[in-house]
């Protein structure tokens, strides 16, 4: 995760040669390597947002009941952590879309499908 603590100081624009292969991570069989990769994704998100297409993307495509039970709210709360951050400048049908669906589905409780209600603008998911 160290590429994407360096991502704001690549002049070289070395970070859009490796993106496809960074997003690889999201397959890793440990949920926490996942983890750690999806919420590095935020800060390459900021520091580079010609980038923000393609990780949108890569994080809605991730598919979510691949991972074990225990560990999909954790990673779906990740997930949308960034697609929201990304959503404040880029908003894009997809995203709407993946958000959407992810509050109406069963993996978030209440108390996180409200949060997510606030920061996207008080919609109501219930």
């Amino acid at each position: 995760m160290l590429i994407a603590e360096n991502a704001r100081w690549d002049v070289e624009n070395r970070m859009e040669e490796v993106i496809d292969e960074y997003l690889e991570l999201l397959k890793d069989e440990k949920p926490i390597t996942v983890r750690q990769c999806i919420q590095s994704l935020g800060k390459i998100a900021s520091a580079k947002p010609e980038l923000k297409d393609r990780i949108a993307s890569g994080l809605i495509s991730f598919d979510i009941m691949a991972v074990k039970e225990s560990m999909r709210k954790s990673i779906l709360i990740d997930i949308l952590n960034v697609l929201l951050y990304i959503r404040q400048e880029h908003k894009t049908d997809e995203i709407e879309s993946f958000i959407l669906n992810a509050v109406s589905g069963e993996i978030l409780d209440n108390k996180t499908k409200n949060q997510i209600s606030k920061q996207m603008g008080n919609m109501s998911f219930h």
